[in-house]
């Protein structure tokens, strides 16, 4: 199971596209956010914009990247390599398994990038512990995303599957108050926002970096999560990894 754990990470590693959209380009916005912005607020509160963008894009980056590595599930499926992969000693549990723990491991630079970019171009100040918590706590909350994308990947053929990801990746960010501030949206979009888990999974973050963590968004995180699970696995019943079709 490492060897073909370390084959799909050398494989997604290789994939540029991949790496813009859930590495760069979150970066990019944490950039472009603080500076069009921060230009428009009064000094004093720079710090505080731009530590609110930094935890939001941190959660947008997490979320691309787990969506985006678990959807090859439904390409493998569609190009016959899980159909191969059933030849080998593998059980299809552990090609499952491999499956999540690389969605997983595939948020972490993001992360790291995103992090990176609020201290040391941003000039975000948090403690060592508190950067370290904030990173550890979003690289935790990622696998609900994770689970999701399983499910999405499993359920759905390769087409399908890229759209729908790309649809869930773009409501779950702009409804959730990722791109801007949940604030200046009306009451009943407010509402829908905080029935997302975007929105709880970018709280878990600021309320870490606020150095005051709540046990409210961990909470409903393992709601999503539990429930995204269960769907992954109901789908996985019903279409085996092996299935091409139906």
């Amino acid at each position: 199971m490492t060897d073909l754990l370390l084959f799909q990470l050398r494989r997604v590693g290789r994939n540029k596209q991949y790496l813009f959209f859930t590495v760069l380009l979150p970066a990019l916005f944490t950039i472009f956010f603080t500076k069009v912005i921060g230009g428009q607020v009064p000094a004093g509160d720079f710090q505080d914009l731009a530590g609110s963008v930094l935890v939001s894009m941190m959660a947008y980056g997490a979320i691309s990247a787990a969506l985006g590595a678990t959807i090859r599930i439904a390409f493998d499926r569609s190009s016959g390599w899980l159909r191969q992969l059933r030849v080998t000693p593998v059980p299809a549990g552990s090609v499952l398994v491999v499956d999540v723990v690389v969605g997983a491991l595939l948020v972490l630079p993001s992360l790291v990038v995103v992090a990176l970019v609020g201290r040391f171009v941003n000039g975000v100040e948090l403690g060592l512990g508190t950067w370290l918590a904030l990173v550890g706590s979003l690289w935790a909350g990622s696998v609900v995303f994770v689970a999701l994308g399983v499910a999405v990947g499993l359920a759905l053929d390769a087409q399908a599957a890229g759209a729908a990801i790309g649809i869930l990746g773009t409501v779950l960010a702009a409804l959730g108050g990722l791109w801007f501030p949940v604030e200046i949206l009306p009451d009943g979009m407010v509402t829908l926002a905080r029935a997302l888990p975007s929105y709880w999974f970018a709280e878990l973050g600021r309320d870490v970096a606020a150095g005051a963590p709540s046990v409210v968004p961990v909470l409903v995180l393992a709601g999503f999560g539990a429930v995204f699970a269960a769907a992954a696995l109901g789908v996985a019943r019903r279409r085996p990894l092996h299935a091409v079709a139906g």
